[in-house]
């Protein structure tokens, strides 16, 4: 009886159906109504539970959307934030970055919320929290793109200035971001003339 109501479901809305089921026992003797209506129950609790698997797997790819975390090369990752700042994003983004930035080996990670409009407390604190928890990586972190409002924020909630590096746009940051990796390569090379071969 589950599969007959199930396909009827996909041909017409719930109220058409309970309609129908109505006018049947209307008009038939002895018709099971309560069977009828208990499978008709158990199939919309389905069609709804599938539903709700669906919505949270593609806010799970929204998610991975949302905030991509992008390998410019070997130890430099580049995080682009755009659209709202919630504290949900801005947890999923945290979580993400750092087994990004862990697995990378990353030295600098650029964070540019040029796209972003607002950042809340919050969020603010998200943020803080992400900054701390990728410095202790031994990631340095450069935020560009900050707007005089999320500027404002920040100051209000008290960001530490010295555990990141300001930069005022996305390629300042990358200019900043290639000269730390050009220091490391000439110091590298030199420790290999001189047969030092420890790596950092």
């Amino acid at each position: 009886m589950k599969a007959l109501i199930s396909n009827f479901l996909d041909r017409i809305s719930e109220k058409e159906l309970s309609d129908g089921i109505g006018l049947l026992h209307a008009k038939i003797e002895n018709f099971p109504i309560v069977d009828v209506y208990k499978a008709f129950t158990e199939v919309l609790g389905d069609m709804n539970r599938e539903n709700q698997m669906r919505i949270t797997e593609l806010r799970d790819i929204l998610a991975e959307l949302a905030t991509p975390i992008i390998r410019l090369w070997q130890d430099v990752l580049l995080v682009p934030v755009i659209g709202t700042l919630d504290s949900q994003r801005a947890q999923s983004m945290a979580e993400k970055l750092l087994e990004s930035a862990a697995a990378a080996r990353a030295k600098v990670v650029i964070v540019d919320v040029t796209g972003v409009a607002m950042i809340d407390r919050v969020v603010g604190g998200f943020l803080i929290e992400m900054f701390n928890a990728v410095k202790l990586l031994g990631s340095d972190v450069i935020v560009t793109g900050i707007k005089p409002e999320i500027a404002h924020t920040l100051v209000k909630i008290g960001v530490d200035f010295n555990m990141i590096i300001i930069k005022r746009d996305l390629e300042s940051a990358l200019k900043y971001a290639i000269s730390i990796s050009t220091e490391d390569i000439t110091r590298k090379l030199i420790n290999q003339k001189r047969g030092n071969t420890d790596e950092e």
